[in-house]
């Protein structure tokens, strides 16, 4: 079995948990999933994931949990138990609090101790994104990027930021993913709208800007890092006068204004294609030469956003870019 098919083997298991996580689940049925004997399944599993099929079905029901305490105040803590797998209240108490650091009645009004939300990415788009070169062949033709010039006013910046990682997947697993969800819920986010003046380079035509304000991994410049952190962050932009709660294990940073670069891939249809349109994009950045329109990427100066990617909206970044 070579890496690929190992890794799908292991997208199978996935599914089949996700899609059946409210039911009981049986070990047999995740490895008939795989397709593999029990023993085999099992062991690639704890090799892929790093948790038992088990762990890695609690971690997701108590994360379910906690999503469904907190989305509505009313809830009984007996039927939350109940809808993911629990048999008893002092059972799912003792669960929870092990895992978030605080007991389910505290959590539903107050800021957890800890944020330990299990939310994994599909496997198999991790490792495309990883791997792309190796298993997935690019198009001879070269897909619509748009290239857009963008202004951005004085705001702020809310950060969850990285200690060593240097990439997004170091960064989640060195904070967790789940603070770019905390950041989902802060309600004063900017949009398109907040932008000024767009001038589109029709070098690859295509859609014009959209989806700004959304939260984002972010590359940070020398001169928005900290002692003992690195560049990589979460990030979600806020407007300038924003004086609301900042999350615990956030801290708030002010953006000048500044000249970007919107670069905005084309949709795509087949998910497993996720890795690729991250290397189609950053090949087309690569070959990009903004000093022919009288500008030069200044990533030295402002921060680098980097956005969600998806077959629907496929792959999205900015980039602070100065006139020459």
């Amino acid at each position: 079995m070579n890496e690929l098919e190992k890794i799908k083997a292991a997208q199978r298991m996935q599914d089949y948990i996700h899609q059946h996580i409210v039911e009981n689940i049986a070990l047999e049925d995740i490895c008939n999933a795989a397709g593999y004997s029990k023993r085999h399944a099992f062991r690639i599993f704890k090799e892929v994931f790093d948790k038992t099929p088990f762990e890695y079905i609690r971690a997701v029901r108590l994360t379910n949990a906690a999503r469904n305490i907190k989305s509505d105040p009313g809830i009984n803590i007996l039927d939350v138990a109940v809808s993911v797998g629990f048999d008893s209240h002092e059972g799912f108490s003792k669960a929870f609090s092990s895992r978030f650091g605080i007991n389910p009645s505290k959590y539903r009004h107050h800021t957890p101790l800890r944020y330990f939300y299990f939310d994994p990415p599909p496997i198999l788009h991790s490792h495309l994104l990883r791997n792309s070169k190796e298993h997935i062949e690019m198009s001879e033709n070269q897909r619509t990027v748009t290239v857009t010039v963008v202004e951005k006013p004085v705001c702020k910046l809310i950060l969850a930021r990285g200690i060593k990682a240097m990439h997004y997947f170091e960064l989640c697993e060195e904070i967790g993913c789940d603070k770019s969800e905390i950041l989902e819920t802060i309600a004063q986010k900017l949009n398109g709208e907040f932008y000024g003046k767009q001038t589109t380079n029709h070098i690859y035509p295509g859609e014009s800007v959209s989806n700004i304000g959304r939260v984002s991994y972010v590359d940070l410049p020398p001169n928005l890092t900290l002692p003992n952190t690195s560049r990589a962050a979460f990030a979600l932009e806020v407007p300038a006068d924003y004086n609301c709660e900042i999350p615990d294990g956030f801290d708030v940073v002010d953006l000048s204004p500044f000249s970007y670069m919107w670069f905005q891939g084309a949709p795509y249809e087949d998910e497993n294609w996720f890795g690729c349109a991250h290397e189609e994009l950053a090949r087309a950045i690569n070959n990009y030469k903004p000093e022919l329109y009288g500008y030069e990427f200044a990533k030295d100066a402002a921060p680098h956003f980097m956005y969600g990617t998806s077959a629907a909206t496929g792959c999205r970044e900015m980039i602070p870019v100065r006139k020459i």
